[in-house]
């Protein structure tokens, strides 16, 4: 009796597969109109910042600063043309902060007890902001972070003090002299030093990794760390550790702090989830 009651419901079952609909084809995902009266006509623009201070503080991602022999700060962007914004016309953009446009490029300008200022105020960049400033001029970079507008930060010869911190994107330093000091909450610090070298340079990655080329000869000391991950180091880089007691219990943590090449610029190399790396510049 059960063989034939599930015999019977096989049947039906086999009945009503037969006669189904097949599922009908995902419509592809409709495109966004564009805004009426804004074609988004977007063209690169240069302008010189007027009336430097005696230092740069950069509040914005996605960013390339290079230093050059010159005596301007210039900044190069892809904006976008807002002739072509019907409706924007004889409007400035503004945000939250309390901050305008007074740039032509979606930048604030201004100067706080020396320090020329310069945030981001509208929407963020498609493309990386290019700025060239003098190589002595000290800067500061403050990422805004988030999904949307986490971007990568690049510096590159500047023989003056440099200050970045970020909360999403990578972050490389080539041709620093230094002191430098970097704080990432999620990327990756690559930094390449040449002679001379300044301390202290503190690089410190929350989730990445930290990658530093240092001169054959350059001697340091360092206190690295990471929690989960490795030390790499190159066979030129030898390493003294100094004298103290053994601790007690169970560590995942990497520290190696000590000398290192005989000692000399005070040097932080320091991440929680990801491996450190010392290569050698040559």
């Amino acid at each position: 009796m059960a063989l034939i009651v599930a015999n019977a419901l096989q049947a039906q079952v086999t009945e009503q597969a037969e006669r189904a609909v097949p599922p009908r084809a995902p419509k592809p995902p409709r495109t966004m109109r564009e805004p009426v009266g804004n074609s988004e006509k977007r063209v690169w623009k240069e302008i010189k910042v007027p009336n430097v201070g005696e230092k740069l503080l950069l509040k914005f991602d996605n960013v390339s600063v290079e230093g050059y022999s010159g005596k301007d700060v210039l900044i190069t962007a892809n904006v976008e043309e807002q002739e072509d914004n019907e409706r924007a016309k004889g409007l400035r953009v503004v945000n939250g902060s309390g901050l305008s446009d007074n740039s032509g490029m979606g930048m604030n300008i201004q100067n706080n007890a020396g320090v020329t200022e310069i945030s981001m105020v509208g929407m963020p960049m498609e493309d990386s902001v290019h700025v060239r400033i003098p190589f002595n001029l000290p800067i500061s970079i403050k990422g805004r972070g988030g999904f949307f507008s986490g971007g990568g930060i690049e510096v590159k010869d500047i023989k003056a003090e440099v200050e970045i911190s970020s909360t999403m994107g990578d972050v490389k330093v080539i041709n620093v002299t230094g002191p430098l000091n970097v704080k990432v909450a999620q990327g990756d610090v690559v930094a390449k030093f040449v002679q001379p070298v300044k301390g202290p340079i503190s690089l410190i990655a929350a989730m990445g990794a930290v990658d530093v080329a240092f001169p054959i000869k350059f001697g340091a000391n360092v206190d690295m760390k990471t929690s989960m991950g490795n030390i790499y180091a190159a066979d030129e880089f030898q390493f003294e550790k100094p004298v103290e007691e053994p601790k007690s219990g169970y560590s995942m943590s990497n520290t190696v702090k000590g000398k290192m090449n005989g000692g000399g610029q005070d040097v932080i190399l320091k991440t929680s989830m990801g491996d450190i790396y010392i290569r050698s510049q040559k």
